[in-house]
């Protein structure tokens, strides 16, 4: 087959049970660059969450890319945006009711902040700000912009509370939106144009690049829309939900077991 875009989730895909890119992995992306594919660190962290790994790959030229906020953005590796799905200060306010209703934690992500009006940040926001190298702003509703864009809304909580506020979302978030969790303890809003799949397919066209060229890699419900295209070819790691595995041309092994390496040395390079 002939791959010009690889595409990798990060968290359980890219990244070990470790937070690290193990050297296998490494050398095989890197291989890859050199051979004259473009690698795409695809995402729901923020730019400055998937930014150190661009440089650990030593993807850092302007015709390098990532897919952030779930495809909100895609962006150069100088964090110039180049496709945006942006929500809006009028949903701010209707996810702020359904928080107040289901008694959830909400926050949102702008490109470089969380934003959240609960004075009490639980452990699981925290964890995100660490993750994504990103501060969080709290504040009163009064405070916030009626200009304000945004990437993404989240709640956040323990597994059996966002069991309970994603069986209480109303179905109007549903149809309108677009939902999707990277982890048990997240529930993850976006446009409903905004998803990796779509990022990914308007990247491609950007790069006149057909999408049987292109090979993505997940592990997770938020990589379902990518594995929804039914032309690129889809790996699923060996960790991954059964969604994903259903859904792939091939299943890896798992993130710990150097997954990307091994898929990429016998699909792209014969070996």
């Amino acid at each position: 087959m002939k791959i010009k875009l690889i595409a990798v989730d990060l968290d359980g895909t890219l990244l070990n049970g470790k937070q690290e890119i193990s050297y296998e992995t490494k050398e095989a992306l890197q291989k890859a660059s050199r051979s004259g594919i473009k690698i795409v660190p695809c995402s729901g962290r923020p730019f400055p969450g998937i930014k150190e790994y661009l440089d650990q790959l030593d993807l850092q030229d302007p015709n390098q890319y990532a897919v952030a906020f779930n495809g909100a953005l895609v962006l150069n590796a100088q964090g110039n945006a180049v496709v945006e799905e942006l929500l809006s200060h009028q949903d701010f306010q209707f996810f702020e009711k359904i928080a107040q209703q289901l008694k959830a934690n909400f926050h949102v992500e702008v490109s470089d902040k969380f934003i959240t009006l609960n004075h009490f940040v639980n452990y699981y926001l925290s964890r995100e700000s660490w993750l994504t190298r990103m501060p969080i702003e709290v504040c009163e509703l009064k405070d916030i912009a009626k200009d304000l864009k945004f990437t993404k809304a989240m709640f956040s909580g323990a597994p059996s509370e966002m069991e309970r506020v994603y069986r209480g979302l109303p179905q109007e978030v549903i149809e309108k939106y677009n939902v999707s969790t990277s982890d048990e303890t997240l529930i993850e809003i976006n446009s409903k144009r905004a998803s990796k799949g779509n990022a990914l397919k308007e990247l491609a066209r950007k790069l006149n690049l057909k999408q049987d060229e292109v090979m993505i890699f997940g592990d997770q419900k938020n990589d379902i829309s990518m594995f929804d295209v039914p032309d690129f070819y889809k790996v699923a790691m060996g960790n991954a939900v059964l969604e994903i595995k259903k859904r792939a041309n091939y299943v890896t092994r798992t993130n710990n077991e150097d997954g990307i390496a091994y898929a990429i040395r016998r699909l792209v390079f014969n070996e």
